[in-house]
């Protein structure tokens, strides 16, 4: 029932509420710029705060019409998953401290062999707060190793 009602209190907000699609994009522009294939961590460190206001602002959008397929509504119960999802990648490129794959760290161009023997997970804390946490992973197989060395 809570889940139910969380979910249909756009509908209530419907007079000067303003709407889900505008804070989609608006999150959209900014993961864009501040957390794309090219980063660095003071734009980082922005973009977190701007998913804090960003969350603030889809906490108190309106939509009109029905339940009956409502795209507006769709985008309205979506939103809050878009920025939990955003949220995680920022702290994580944050966390991430070099440059591997297909994103680039402009304040840390270079690999670093410590990041190659561990994932980040990322959790929610006991207060409901998200935390990453270092996982070691297995060492590669000889024989992956052997094949990465001789592609250098």
């Amino acid at each position: 029932e809570k889940v139910a009602k969380k979910a249909l209190e756009p509908f209530e907000r419907t007079g000067g509420s303003e709407g889900p699609y505008k804070v989609q994009e608006d999150l959209q522009e900014m993961m864009q710029n501040l957390v794309g294939i090219v980063r660095r961590e003071e734009e980082m460190q922005r973009a977190l705060k701007v998913v804090g206001e960003l969350t603030s602002r889809a906490s108190r959008i309106g939509v009109a019409g029905n339940r009956e397929y409502n795209p507006g509504w769709h985008t309205a119960l979506d939103l809050r998953h878009l920025l939990t999802v955003s949220e995680a990648i920022t702290r994580s490129a944050i966390e991430r401290r070099e440059s591997r794959g297909g994103h680039f760290r402009e304040d840390y161009p270079d690999k670093s062999s410590e990041f190659a023997s561990f994932n980040l997970i990322v959790k929610k804390g006991t207060g409901g707060e998200m935390q990453l946490e270092r996982v070691s992973i297995a060492p590669m197989p000889r024989e992956l190793t052997a094949i990465i060395e001789e592609m250098k």
